[in-house]
Parts: structure tokens; C-alpha cells; sequence
């Protein structure tokens, strides 16, 4: 697969997980209101009718959410904790409408509370897979209790199955207006990396974030830029320099970890934002990153990049400090010598190359 296939896959795959910790967080605060509201309809219609087995149930459910919203954003597949907590939210509703009248159990049309999320959450795929889900517990929960209630009740048990794959058609269709929309302004096409409207999502996401580098609670950005690309374009032509960009992002793209970001910010300036890292880790990183441009050698021109690193300060994240000193270590390993790295405020100041 060609260098430049390989990077639109990694992009395409780091927008899908970084979209869908952020569709995550959004919908934390509303998931916690439509359970409430659950509760309060079943309470409503009374102990005596349906008994309050429900409520050990959607606590199991929330409890579930809690764990994968724990380790989602530290597993290299936060995907699988988002999909084992929202799986178990249609079995537990399952275990509610059998525990609560089956046809004729209130909580039945909650089903459809899963499917609105579905297509929020996964590719076209993962939203069939879970439509079927979805629809096979609905009708368990419908039908097993009793087949002739069921019966009798079959108008209403059909009219919330049209509802439930209804649901997923439209919020799946608004999904993908959406992502198409993100697509289309939040990448470079050349590169595939993010760009600047990302960054300034981004940017704006991370100011004032609590920062505690003893705690593990930190940002770095590394501030890239190639040396003399002018010259690539010059001696090689603008094709030849187009390339060698994409084979330089498609490197980097490549060494970095999950969860870090990279944004194309100018021609050849790209930034890279390490969540969670410290000095060692930053440095550690950019190093590789260095070592990795220079001996990929794109496309047969040799090339070498220059790296300048700055670390949030303790307290909270401060966007506009961090990209300004990250500019200026950046300037200071370009007068440096450039092919290296520079840190502007870690005792003594360092640079490697």
C-alpha cells in the first residue's frame, strides 16, 4: 500500500476515535437525564403494577457506562468499552420488560433509547450489527414472557419495532451529513492530517483543562517544521515536494501513539499535541519523530525536520503559552543548527541532534 493510502487510513481511523471520545463526553450529561427520566416513568406507573426489580437494573446500566468512560480514553480501542457498555444497556432493558409485564410491560418502548445512539457512535457496520441487536431483545422481551399477550398486543409491539429501525435510519442519516460536513473541514487534502479548523476545536477543547505533570495530567505540543523545504521544491519541482509531505505525515502519523493528534498549520509546519505527556515522554517522542523523518528519506530526497517542545504548565492548560513557546524552541533549534530538538524550559534548557 503506498505511503499516502497508509496515512489517510491512520487519519481516517485516529477522526473516528477522537470523535467518538468527544461524542461520548456530549453525551454523558444527557444520558444521565433520559435514565432519570426512565426511573421516574417507572415509578409513575406504580410499584404494585410492576415492582421495583427495574431499579437494581439501571443502576447496573449506569455503573456499566461509568467503567467504559474510565478506561475508554487510556485503551488503544475505546471503541470495544463504548460498545460492552452500550451492549449492555438493551439486555438490561431486556431483564426490565420481563421482570415488568412483557407485551404490556412501560418499559418496553425504551428500546428505542439504544437505537437513537447507534449511529453516533458506530460506522455503517457496527450499526446493522447493532439494529439486529437490538430488535432481537426487543422481541424476546415482547414475546417470551407470553406468545398470547403478544398476540393481542402485536399493533403496539409492531408500532415500537417501526420505531426502534426508524430511529437508527434517521439519526444514521444525520450521522453521516455530519461526519461528511467534518470530513470535508477538518482535513488537509493533501496530507490527510487534521487542519487548522481542527486545531482551533481542538485548542479550544484543551485551555483551561486542569494540569498536574506529578499526577500524569499534562499536555505537550512538538511544533514541526521541515528544513530548507524550499529547496526540495526548488531542485525537485512542487510534485516532488507534494510527495515528500505526505510521506513526512504518513512517518510521523505512523510513530506516534494513540490518542496524540497531528495538524498540518502551515506549507510545512505541522503540530502535534501529546496528551498526557511530561518533558521525558515529549522529548522521547519528538526524538523518534526526528530520527524517523530523516531516515525515511521520501520519495529518494533526503530531508530532516527541526522540533521545537513545550510542556504545560502545573495548574491549567494555557494554549496560546504553549504554542508560543513551543514557536519559540522551535526558532531556537532552526539557529541551532536545525535536524534537532528543543526544549525551552526544562532545567537546562536541552537540545538534542
Amino acid at each position: 500500500m503506498s505511503p499516502k493510502a497508509e496515512t489517510l487510513v491512520s487519519i481516517h481511523a485516529e477522526a473516528r476515535r477522537e470523535r467518538l471520545l468527544d461524542m461520548e463526553d456530549r453525551l454523558r450529561r444527557y444520558r444521565l437525564a433520559s435514565f432519570g427520566i426512565l426511573a421516574l416513568a417507572l415509578a409513575a406507573t406504580g410499584g404494585d403494577e410492576v415492582g421495583y426489580w427495574w431499579i437494581p437494573l439501571l443502576a447496573l446500566g449506569l455503573a456499566g457506562f461509568a467503567v467504559a468512560d474510565r478506561f475508554m480514553r487510556t485503551s488503544p480501542h475505546p471503541a470495544l468499552w463504548v460498545a460492552g457498555a452500550w451492549a449492555a444497556l438493551p439486555a438490561l432493558l431486556l431483564g426490565s420488560v420481563l421482570l415488568t409485564g412483557g407485551a404490556a410491560s412501560p418499559a418496553l418502548v425504551w428500546f428505542a433509547l439504544p437505537a437513537v445512539t447507534l449511529g453516533f457512535r458506530f460506522e455503517p457496520r457496527g450499526m446493522v450489527v447493532g439494529t439486529l441487536y437490538v430488535i432481537a431483545m426487543f422481541l424476546i422481551g415482547a414475546i417470551v414472557p407470553d406468545p398470547h399477550a403478544a398476540w393481542e398486543e402485536r399493533q403496539e409491539v409492531i408500532a415500537i419495532a417501526a420505531l426502534i429501525v426508524s430511529t437508527v435510519i434517521l439519526s444514521g442519516a444525520l450521522v453521516e451529513s455530519d461526519r461528511a460536513h467534518r470530513r470535508r473541514s477538518t482535513l488537509d487534502p493533501l496530507t490527510g492530517l487534521f487542519n487548522r479548523n481542527a486545531l482551533e476545536q481542538r485548542l479550544a477543547e484543551l485551555n483551561g483543562q486542569p494540569c498536574d505533570p506529578a499526577r500524569g495530567i499534562s499536555h505537550a505540543f512538538l511544533l514541526c517544521d521541515l528544513d530548507h523545504f524550499k529547496r526540495v521544491n526548488d531542485e525537485h519541482g512542487h510534485a516532488a515536494g507534494d510527495a515528500v509531505l505526505q510521506d513526512v505525515a504518513y512517518t510521523m502519523r505512523a510513530t506516534l501513539r494513540a490518542g496524540d493528534s497531528i495538524y498540518r498549520v502551515g506549507g510545512e509546519e505541522i503540530l502535534v499535541i501529546l496528551p498526557g505527556a511530561g518533558h521525558e515522554d515529549a522529548c522521547e517522542i519528538a526524538e523518534r519523530l526526528r530520527i524517523g523523518v530523516r531516515e525515511r528519506r521520501p520519495v529518494g530526497v533526503p530531508v530532516s525536520l527541526s522540533i521545537g517542545v513545550a510542556v504545560a504548565e502545573p495548574k491549567t492548560v494555557d494554549t496560546d503559552d504553549l504554542l508560543a513557546r513551543a514557536d519559540a524552541s522551535l526558532y531556537a533549534a532552526k539557529a541551532s543548527g536545525r535536524d534537532r530538538i528543543f526544549v525551552d524550559d526544562w532545567e537546562p534548557a536541552l537540545a538534542i541532534g
